[in-house]
C-alpha cells in the first residue's frame, strides 16, 4: 500500500533546479549574444544611463555625437565612408565625445559628405577636407550642451530643497 509522504529534499532540490534553470536560461541566452556580436539591446537586466538620468539618480554629461555620412553607394566610395567614420570616431573620442556614424549610400557624384548631429541639432554638411571644422563646431556644440544640462540640474536642484 502506497504511503502518502510528503516529497524529500532530492525532489526539493530538482525542482528548485529547474526553476533556476527555467528562470536563468534566457538571460544567460541574451548575455551570450550580447557578448558576442556587442549589440547592446539583449544586454539582459541592463539599467540604461538615459533611464537613470530621466529618474534623476545620476547625472550623464556625456554628450552623443552621431554621424551620417553620404556615399555614392559604390564599394569603393563606401570603403571611403568606413575609413572616414572610423577617423571621426577617433577624432571625438580624442575631444572626450563619444560618437557613432552610419553610412548613407546615394545615387549620387561626389565626394562622401558629412551631417554632425549634436543634441538633435544638425551640422554640415561637410567633406573630408572640411570635417576638422564640423569636428570643431560639434565640440563647441557639446561644451554649450554640458552647460545647459549643469544649469538645468542645479535649477533642478534648488527647485527639489
Amino acid at each position: 500500500m502506497p504511503q502518502d509522504r510528503p516529497p524529500g529534499p532530492q525532489r526539493q532540490l530538482s525542482i528548485l533546479a529547474m526553476a533556476v534553470v527555467a528562470i536563468a536560461t534566457p538571460a544567460t541566452l541574451a548575455l551570450s549574444y550580447y557578448h558576442l556580436t556587442g549589440d547592446p539591446t539583449f544586454r539582459p537586466l541592463a539599467i540604461t544611463v538615459e533611464r537613470l538620468v530621466s529618474q534623476g539618480v545620476v547625472e550623464d554629461d556625456n554628450v552623443y555625437v552621431r554621424t551620417l555620412i553620404s556615399t555614392d553607394g559604390t564599394p569603393e566610395g563606401n570603403r571611403l565612408g568606413e575609413r572616414l567614420g572610423e577617423k571621426l570616431i577617433r577624432a571625438f573620442y580624442g575631444k572626450g565625445l563619444t560618437a557613432r556614424y552610419r553610412i548613407d549610400p546615394q545615387p549620387r557624384k561626389g565626394p562622401p559628405q558629412i551631417l554632425i548631429f549634436v543634441n538633435g541639432t544638425a551640422l554640415g554638411p561637410f567633406t573630408a577636407r572640411t570635417a576638422p571644422r564640423g569636428i570643431q563646431l560639434a565640440t563647441e556644440a557639446a561644451t554649450i550642451t554640458r552647460q545647459e544640462r549643469a544649469k538645468a540640474a542645479g535649477a533642478s536642484r534648488t527647485l527639489s530643497r
